[in-house]
């Protein structure tokens, strides 16, 4: 029995050496089944992980279990609780945390499609203007980025403190639409829980929000290797590959189909004048004829 003890006691031991000799990435696990995208973000992570692994060493990236809003998650980094997590930018949280300002999705997450009851299509396919889009009510987190945004250029949001309540909100008639980031519309949809929406593709709200990792404030190291990585990926071109062909993201694809859509263009007050808004590679855009469909 002491020797049972004894052979234990070092395999517990090796075990722990062998954690150690391997670093860890803690990230916040997916919040609900409907937050899709969050598998986006891993396998991004995880790509850049192994882009740096020969210069930084190899890690492992664990999901805790934690279910918080989005402004808690990002505390979290500075008390050592996470390692990266991934939101919309502004000027104040580029002032409290560690930022990686490469666009994760390009671009694509500010630029909303309204997501409805099938069976409001014919309502919806009234509205020509920002006016009539305003009388009605968006569910969007509560402390999205986006919800000051909309807000700030008019629109009426019912904030919600929870991923996994958005689109309940919606089925209930608590909120008219729910606007989703074309990088993450599609996959949501292709749900079978929400089989009674739809992507109103006539309509596109547009506004610069980027999405971005964040570590914490002096975690340079961790922050400069992100940043390599990500870097790396873009000259190679396998990040604008990785956006196109990744389950979560290929359905927005090609962005040409969506040129007739009528654009209620945003004002992002928050925007971070560092935004690299006037770079093809980070920003793309859909092409729009003869800019006839874009209303402020």
């Amino acid at each position: 029995m002491g020797l049972l003890r004894l052979l234990a006691a070092i395999g517990l031991f090796v075990l722990a050496l062998g954690a150690q000799a391997q670093d860890v990435i803690r990230i916040e696990a997916s919040q609900s089944t409907d937050n899709v995208s969050h598998s986006f973000y891993q396998d991004l992570l995880t790509a850049v992980m192994a882009e740096t692994e020969e210069e930084y060493g190899s890690v492992t990236i664990v999901n805790l279990d934690l279910n918080m809003s989005q402004s808690r998650g990002l505390q979290l980094l500075n008390a050592d609780m996470l390692d990266v997590f991934w939101a919309g930018t502004n000027i104040e949280r580029e002032k409290n945390y560690g930022a990686i300002p490469i666009p994760l999705t390009a671009g694509l997450l500010g630029i909303r499609v309204p997501v409805i009851k099938k069976e409001n299509l014919a309502s919806f396919e009234l509205i020509n203007t920002p006016e009539q889009l305003k009388k009605l009510k968006a569910c969007q987190g509560s402390q999205w980025p986006d919800s000051d945004i909309l807000e700030f250029n008019g629109y009426v949001v019912e904030r919600i403190i929870s991923f996994n309540l958005m689109y309940s909100m919606l089925k209930q008639d608590r909120c008219d639409y729910f606007p989703r980031g074309l990088n993450e519309v599609y996959a949501e949809l292709s749900a079978s829980t929400n089989a009674e929406f739809m992507a109103f593709e006539k309509i596109l709200l547009r506004y610069p929000l980027p999405m971005y990792f964040f570590v914490k404030k002096d975690n340079r190291q961790l922050q400069k290797r992100i940043q390599r990585g990500l870097t790396q990926l873009i000259n190679r071109g396998e990040f604008a590959l990785f956006i196109k062909k990744h389950p979560i993201t290929k359905d927005a694809f090609p962005l040409e189909r969506l040129s007739h859509s009528r654009i209620f263009e945003l004002v992002n007050p928050q925007l971070p004048a560092t935004t690299p808004t006037n770079n093809p590679q980070l920003w793309w855009r859909i092409p729009v004829v003869e800019n006839s469909n874009q209303t402020q």
